[in-house]
């Protein structure tokens, strides 16, 4: 199964400015599912803070992989 996602400047830029626990909990979180193929909903390991801005990242990475996706006239 081959997926397509799209890290682009502005969702490195928002992981770069976390301070280190957010950075690592939350890309762990983003690697977990968007290469491992898990789901993160209801896990425990991430604090509440730490949940929404693992949301907001991953709701940056569809909007930038669809967008990027669109340009090309890519479609699934």
């Amino acid at each position: 199964m081959e997926t397509t996602f799209v890290i682009s400047p502005r969702v490195i830029n928002t992981i770069n400015s976390l301070p280190v626990e957010e950075r690592l909990a939350v890309t762990s979180a983003l690697a977990a599912e968007f290469i491992l193929g898990a789901k993160s909903t209801g896990d425990t390991s991430l604090t509440p803070i730490q949940e929404v801005i693992y949301s907001m990242i991953k709701m940056y990475v569809r909007h930038d992989t669809e967008r990027v996706q669109r340009s090309i006239g890519y479609s699934a």
